[in-house]
């Protein structure tokens, strides 16, 4: 049995991110939405993140525009982390692939991974 393309899921983590997940997002929300979900992803199969490593990445968005949290269900990117482990626990469990990138191209999801 062949495992879903990670692009597609990582889309999904991001989509439960949001308030309005059928309303397009600013860029910075759904920057944030799969910064948070790539994060996550590979905290649950127990790689350790530093904070550091995506904070930074998230204060530049806030400077760029600082009202993009609204878009998301919380402001707080520990809680939204927390709820995304949950979640690919429960929906993916057996899944142990590493994220060791993702990002956008022409509007197109492209995520790299390893085994």
């Amino acid at each position: 049995m062949s495992k879903r393309a990670m692009s597609e899921i990582l889309k999904e983590m991001a989509l439960i991110t949001l308030v309005r997940p059928q309303v397009i997002p600013s860029s910075q929300a759904a920057s944030a939405a799969l910064l948070l979900s790539h994060v996550a992803w590979n905290r649950a199969n127990g790689d350790e993140i530093a904070d550091a490593a995506y904070r930074s990445v998230l204060a530049d968005m806030e400077d760029s525009k600082p009202d993009f949290w609204k878009e998301l269900k919380s402001n707080d990117p520990d809680a939204i982390i927390v709820e995304l482990i949950a979640y690919k626990k429960r929906h993916y469990p057996q899944d142990s692939r590493k994220v060791v990138a993702c990002s956008t191209i022409n509007d197109k999801l492209r995520v790299e991974w390893i085994d």
